[in-house]
């Protein structure tokens, strides 16, 4: 007998609810759709109950807003259903959802050109709503398998969070003892500086900005070595904040000179609202907030677009320039720079990167790098000489990496 499988705790009730939310709904299909989200394809163990709740929390702001709801399933896939206004919202969360989730095969698998995601299907009530009826009630019929006794068996064992205690997860106590440690700490040993080059054909790389940021693995190494801090995401990035809170206050006193011309921060949306960063940037000479470059990463625009829209125009109106950092050569194809509104992107460099971009999973991404606007798309993560080849036959000229420092300290010493 095959062993029965675990279930979502809300997953009966949620699926009654869900049932019957849809039957109310057979005579006001017009403009509605709902997507089925496959969490129940990841590996157990890349589900742990706290990415769980994250996944919920992305649309806590649309369920009050737009009237979203969310449906967990026992098999613990979520359905999502939604005014058609709602779609590109929709669409949003999702990709921080596969951002939380990044390193599961069924992420990391290409997404298919045409045909089925294998990570969501989607339905528009209209013309799919019999279907979408049928399957549910299919759904609901198989998960009625799962007996109370295995819910008491999970419970008990609770084989989900003993996973994460033997894995030193970043939990909100240890979180507290490290943010605590963050505001006495001296960061000064800690702050890194990496250019941003302009580099055509043959030339010597010429600093374009240099990013000013704190080592994550050397800050880890020193306050709390046996925590991984990049373990809970959402709890890292609360962490962020902080440590953008002593950077900033750092930068506020002016007393770097490699600080005198360009250069880059990599901040929270939450931080750049702050008073913090109002602090910050009243420090700032009259005029030179150009060459000052915000940079923020696309999980955090998107897990709050209001947020970033006022972020964004406020820095604008003051004239920073903004750059959305880390993206791969998956999620390139999904960002619009001009429609965000930001001034550069980065993309990051790996070795397959050029057999990728010649084939099929690759063709998105290649026509996105196709529709940069020259000088506005940075490859980063460039560490030897091969990257700056390859990215300058794909018409890139600004480049960031270890190559690039390699290359400059040899200028320099010439």
């Amino acid at each position: 007998m095959a062993p029965r499988q675990p279930e979502h705790s809300q997953g009966a009730a949620h699926e009654k609810r869900l049932l019957s939310d849809l039957k109310l709904s057979a005579s006001q299909t017009k403009g509605r759709g709902a997507v089925q989200v496959h969490l129940s394809k990841l590996d157990p163990k890349a589900r742990p109950e706290h990415a769980l709740r994250a996944v919920e929390s992305q649309f806590q702001g649309l369920m009050q807003r737009e009237g979203v709801r969310i449906y967990w399933l026992r098999n613990f896939d979520l359905f999502v259903t939604f005014n058609s206004i709602s779609a590109d919202n929709i669409r949003s969360a999702l990709v921080k959802i596969r951002f939380l989730f990044a390193g599961d095969p069924l992420i990391e698998a290409p997404i298919p050109a045409e045909g089925p995601d294998p990570f969501a299907t989607w339905y528009a009530f209209e013309k799919d709503f019999d279907d979408l009826l049928a399957a549910v009630r299919k759904m609901i019929s198989e998960h009625r398998g799962v007996s109370a006794p295995v819910r008491r068996r999970h419970r008990a064992t609770g084989d989900i969070k003993e996973v994460h205690r033997q894995g030193a997860e970043l939990t909100p106590d240890v979180l507290s003892r490290v943010e605590a440690a963050l505001i006495r700490a001296d960061l000064s040993s800690l702050i890194r500086r990496q250019a941003v080059c302009a580099m055509v054909g043959k030339s010597t790389p010429d600093p374009v900005f240099t990013e000013v940021f704190v080592s994550i693995s050397d800050l880890r190494a020193a306050l709390i070595p046996h925590v991984e801090l990049a373990s809970n995401p959402w709890l890292f990035q609360h962490m962020t904040q902080t440590l953008d809170r002593r950077v900033l206050s750092m930068l506020t006193r002016r007393d770097d000179k490699t600080l005198s011309s360009g250069f880059s921060l990599n901040l929270n949306v939450a931080t750049i609202l702050s008073e913090d960063f109002l602090k910050f940037d009243d420090s700032i000479a009259p005029g030179s907030h150009g060459t000052v470059v915000l940079e923020l990463r696309v999980e955090d625009i998107f897990s709050d677009l209001q947020a970033f829209f006022f972020a964004r125009d406020f820095t604008r109106q003051r004239g920073y320039r903004l750059c959305i950092d880390g993206l791969t050569w998956r999620t390139l194809p999904f960002i619009d720079s001009t429609r965000l509104g930001v001034d550069m992107v980065k993309l990051q460099w790996n070795d397959d990167l050029p057999m990728i971009l010649v084939s099929k999973a690759g063709a998105k991404t290649m026509e996105a790098i196709k529709r940069s606007i020259q000088g506005r798309i940075i490859l980063t993560r460039c560490d030897d000489e091969r990257a700056i080849a390859v990215g300058q036959e794909l018409g890139f000229s600004l480049f960031q990496g270890r190559i690039l420092d390699q290359m400059m300290r040899t200028y320099l010493v010439m």
